[in-house]
């Protein structure tokens, strides 16, 4: 969206990113964005990983495997449960070679298992990268977390 008022200007070491250009820069996972239904679980890791890198080069067969799902790839998107889907979200966003990473509500129909595995997930992303959570649950933040109040912008 751009800026009601002033400029917005992105840069990576120095040099300008255009505004068009700066989804190859970050990765987003919210409880609200929509999957491929009709793509087999295996599918939609493919399809993504065709247009975006993958953070640690893990073939489909290990992402699989790292969300617990190695024995469903074959499942239709629109078969899983909001839990599953979720931990699919998750991944596509932590597992994309991305600068920023933006988590809305991200422990959201998840089980307890899900979530340790997302908090998990947190511990092993590269330093460099920033990580941006909206959540009004405390437990959504690494216990290193900087925690900034945005009500108290203006």
């Amino acid at each position: 969206m751009p800026p009601s008022s002033g400029t917005v200007t992105y840069k990576k070491n120095g040099k300008d990113i255009e505004s068009d250009a700066v989804y190859q820069y970050v990765s987003i996972a919210t409880p609200y964005m929509d999957l491929v239904d009709e793509f087999r679980l295996s599918e939609q890791f493919r399809f993504h990983f065709t247009l975006r890198k993958s953070r640690n080069g893990l073939s489909v067969e290990q992402l699989l495997k790292e969300i617990s799902m190695a024995d469903i790839g074959h499942k239709y998107i629109g078969n899983l449960s909001s839990g599953m889907k979720q931990r699919v979200k998750l991944a596509l966003a932590l597992f994309t070679e991305a600068d920023a990473i933006f988590l809305d509500e991200p422990g959201t129909n998840l089980d307890e298992k899900a979530f340790g595995w997302y908090l998990r997930q947190l511990g092993k992303i590269p330093s460099q990268c920033l990580v941006f959570i909206a959540s009004n649950q405390s437990r959504e933040y690494p216990s290193d977390a900087v925690i900034v109040d945005i009500t108290s912008f203006k």
